[in-house]
């Protein structure tokens, strides 16, 4: 196995993962939203009948229904809720950066013998998820 080879089998194996455990469960997600709803189990009708071949495909691109994305943006409820968790984000961030910034300045400004210890002290909170 040659180094192109190997470099490339490293560099593709983390996008196989990102497309199989992202991008795979987003498209489900976007075909179930723009599928229409019925009072059925599950409750939308099957969009992309991949079993009709290219008839199928050209039914399922001229039936594609944007009409939940539109009763969305005009219902306020849903665009102020929309708004509001852009402004939460935004200021969770800045405060974030804020504090982080001169954290990570300070620690790597550190002596060696107290970096180590400032890295634990940062790591240590992430490590009750596993107790």
């Amino acid at each position: 196995m040659g180094p192109g080879l190997r470099r490339f089998i490293l560099i593709f194996i983390p996008y196989l993962w990102l497309l199989l455990f992202f991008l795979a469960p987003f498209l489900i997600v976007l075909k179930i939203s723009l599928s229409d709803t019925v009072i059925a189990q599950p409750p939308y009708s099957p969009v992309l009948d991949l079993s009709r071949g290219i008839a199928g495909l050209r039914e399922f691109f001229s039936g594609l229904d944007f009409e939940s994305f539109v009763w969305l943006t005009e219902d306020s409820l849903y665009t102020n809720a929309f708004l509001s968790s852009l402004k939460i984000a935004s200021i969770s961030t800045i405060l974030a950066l804020l504090v982080a910034f001169p954290l990570a300045y300070g620690m790597a400004r550190s002596s060696e013998r107290w970096r180590s210890i400032f890295v634990m002290l940062v790591i240590l909170p992430f490590w009750t998820s596993f107790l």
